[in-house]
């Protein structure tokens, strides 16, 4: 998942969600195994929880997480530990990697066998490789020993993170279906009168961005850049969950038989294609739009992931948003963020117990999220804060759930709650659960993303004419595998459903 750079969330999350982390089906396989790699522990361990003796030695874990170190971390760390130390006799190691550093950098760490207990998983880079490798706990057998950790999470989020009959880490119960929304500037809406609620297809989008060019000649209505195109394209306008993402491999979110097709080649993408190349051609869309690279200011409205009051204003001016496709849960939307425990690790029913403090227990969840009472924010309601220093800014989606934390003002205190109400309404992927191995094809991913990548910005901006090119882009891909690519990705998930 992509998210617009200028919008203000009043969501304590710093990143969107699928922005970090490699996502789902587009590795380039599974790497050699090295002599100097550490193979995991794969030795069981008793997941029964005890009573921790006075006298016990408390257990040290060392989590990674992604971001830049906050510069509170030691004092905030301080008053964690002293809460785990009461709860679980358990102290944490919190240690951060850098948001352009933490994907090679865990991944190193996680096959050079250095030890840890906890990680951030979905930012290591090739997660699923080493998840197949074996270097995260299986978590399935623990999770007896965490029940209120194994209820609280939804099925359906379990069996987003199962790999090869294996639970490779904890997810994060939050905004993790995705749900697409049409944001406006709200002055725009109140001076041309236009119901937002009626407009959730690019039909229905089409006479309102006329009007707008109308009443604005010296502006582009749709303002794009060709690395996103309108966000959320072939996931939420189209439809289709894509098991592969370059080159763009799917199933459709409603067909129940699970077939495997180019989102490409299909009648609506082709539609859709049609109506952004004609609004292209006549002005409503920036000239630029194939080749920048930069997300607009000031624009009169966006397509972007989110939730309900996840904006109030962009760029100084207020917003209003209408949901337009969703809540859908794939495997790439649960596995967007999560954590991984290491099979190295001594304690992996210690740091089971620490995640589910963490997703249950809410001065845990807050403590970790937003520091010290009184110190790093105060109290404005029952549930809703203000911040009172920026030392202790962190990722709190990379954490664990949203729904047993504050809200910061001026977000309702109703925030999380509704949020949570839209999640347990969101319908699931047919594929929900499949991970597509790319090592038997590896070649031609790897041939046909290149292809792709060439082709896919002048079409998602408009700027082709999508019933020349997509022909030829076609041809390209067939000659260098993509229909073997599409073959493969139908044997494995025709196996994985037990077809």
């Amino acid at each position: 998942m992509n998210k617009k750079m200028r919008m203000k969330l009043v969501a304590i999350m710093a990143m969107g969600i699928l922005s970090v982390g490699s996502l789902v089906g587009c590795g380039s396989g599974e790497p050699a195994q090295t002599e100097t790699e550490t193979k995991p522990s794969t030795e069981a361990q008793d997941t029964s929880k005890e009573e921790p003796k006075k006298d016990e030695k408390p257990v040290e874990l060392v989590w990674w997480t992604i971001g830049n170190e906050p510069a509170d971390l030691d004092a905030v760390t301080d008053a964690i530990n002293e809460y785990t130390m009461e709860k679980l006799n358990v102290t944490l190691d919190i240690r951060y990697a850098s948001w352009g550093d933490y994907g090679e950098k865990l991944s190193k760490i996680v096959q050079s066998g250095e030890s840890f207990d906890i990680a951030f998983g979905a930012g290591i880079k090739g997660y699923q490789d080493l998840a197949n490798k074996g270097y995260f706990a299986d978590l399935t057998p623990y999770l007896e020993g965490t029940p209120d950790l194994k209820n609280f999470i939804p099925e359906a989020l379990w069996q987003g993170m199962t790999v090869n009959d294996q639970i490779i880490g904890v997810p994060a119960y939050k905004d993790s279906a995705q749900a697409q929304y049409w944001v406006w500037q709200q002055p725009v809406v109140d001076e041309l009168g236009i119901d937002i609620t009626k407009i959730k297809t690019l039909e229905d989008l089409d006479p309102v961005l006329r009007q707008m060019k109308e009443k604005y000649p010296d502006k582009y209505p749709l303002m794009l850049q060709g690395l996103e195109g309108i966000n959320g394209f072939i996931a939420t306008v189209c439809g289709y969950d894509e098991l592969v993402v370059t080159p763009s491999i799917g199933v459709h979110y409603e067909d129940a038989s699970a077939t495997v097709v180019s989102p490409w080649e299909q009648e609506n993408t082709m539609n859709n294609l049609k109506i952004i190349h004609k609004w292209f051609n006549d002005g409503l869309i920036n000239p630029d739009a194939a080749t920048a690279t930069e997300n607009y200011k000031g624009i009169m409205v966006w397509a972007a992931q989110g939730f309900p009051h996840a904006w109030t204003e962009a760029d100084g001016v207020p917003v209003v948003y209408e949901k337009f496709y969703g809540p859908a849960y794939s495997t790439r939307t649960i596995q967007g963020s999560f954590l991984a425990v290491s099979a190295g690790s001594k304690n992996i029913d210690k740091s089971l117990e620490v995640i589910e403090l963490v997703n249950t227990d809410e001065k845990m969840r807050n403590l970790l999220a937003f520091g010290v009472e009184g110190v790093n924010y105060e109290k404005t309601g029952e549930t809703t804060i203000k911040k009172l220093t920026d030392g202790y800014e962190v990722p709190a989606y990379s954490q664990g759930t949203f729904f047993n934390m504050y809200t910061v003002d001026p977000a309702p205190a109703s925030m999380w709650k509704d949020l949570q109400a839209e999640t347990e309404t969101a319908f699931s992927s047919p594929a929900l659960g499949f991970t597509f191995n790319t090592q038997p094809v590896q070649n031609e991913v790897a041939a046909c993303s290149n292809i792709e990548s060439k082709y896919r910005p002048s079409l998602i901006t408009g700027s082709a004419n999508p019933e020349e090119v997509v022909p030829q882009m076609m041809t390209e891909l067939n000659n260098a595998g993509y229909q073997d690519i599409i073959t493969e990705v139908q044997k494995q998930l025709n196996e994985y459903l037990g077809k």
